[in-house]
């Protein structure tokens, strides 16, 4: 195993990265984009990380972080053109276009809207499969963009996200492309309200969840 942290110039700044490599002349990776207020060190990445690292794959994490009150009062879709912007920039200077034939992209609350972007940008990436998790169902252009992407995914929300909408999960179901996993009680960091041993559970459920989309 190698384990690689460096930084990269982009769009906005300087953007770290941490790629960790399997073995040599691999072929499967997973790519890792996180939320603003929920970075790759958090459960749901770490436990990812390992569950991809034990399938053969590498990972690398893209650790874009950004000043929270400047970044806020941007408009949406520029905030979502800046990550997608970025997590290009990192692709291009970090992972080869043929270095990989197989491979996941796993994207996090706004990390979500800049990947939609970002696949519609790239063709290079129209064979990836995603997951998406906590994805801004409340904004319509992503919404949209959801509905219109065709790659095989996995959406994983919690009913008690903020970003929840009902009958938009329920038009997302109807795509034969996409798989969905509802949690209940669960919030936007995919926690549950009733402690630590409930979170760890739901966890627990959110893993065999990747296990199973990794192994279809």
């Amino acid at each position: 195993m190698e384990i690689i942290k460096a930084n990269v110039q982009a769009h906005s700044g300087s953007i770290a990265y941490t790629y960790v490599r399997n073995k040599p002349d691999n072929q499967d990776l997973c790519i890792m984009l996180p939320g603003l207020g929920y970075s790759t060190d958090q459960p749901l990445f770490y436990y990812a990380t390992g569950l991809f690292f034990e399938k053969g794959f590498d990972v690398l994490h893209i650790n874009y972080q950004y000043d929270a009150p400047v970044f806020k009062n941007l408009e949406r879709e520029e905030q979502f053109s800046i990550v997608s912007e970025d997590v290009q920039s990192v692709l291009e200077q970090v992972i080869p276009s043929t270095a990989y034939p197989n491979f996941y992209i796993m994207a996090k609350s706004t990390g979500t809207a800049g990947l939609i972007r970002l696949l519609e940008n790239n063709q290079e990436l129209d064979r990836a499969k995603v997951i998406w998790l906590t994805p801004l169902l409340h904004e319509d252009d992503v919404y949209r963009r959801l509905l219109n992407n065709s790659q095989d995914s996995l959406l994983i929300i919690g009913d008690q996200d903020r970003c929840y909408m009902k009958e938009r999960v329920t038009a997302l179901t109807a795509k034969n492309t996409m798989k969905i996993s509802l949690m209940q009680g669960t919030n936007h960091s995919l926690e549950h309200p009733d402690g630590i041993h409930q979170s760890i559970e739901c966890l627990t459920v959110i893993m065999r969840e990747f296990e199973s989309f990794i192994c279809e």
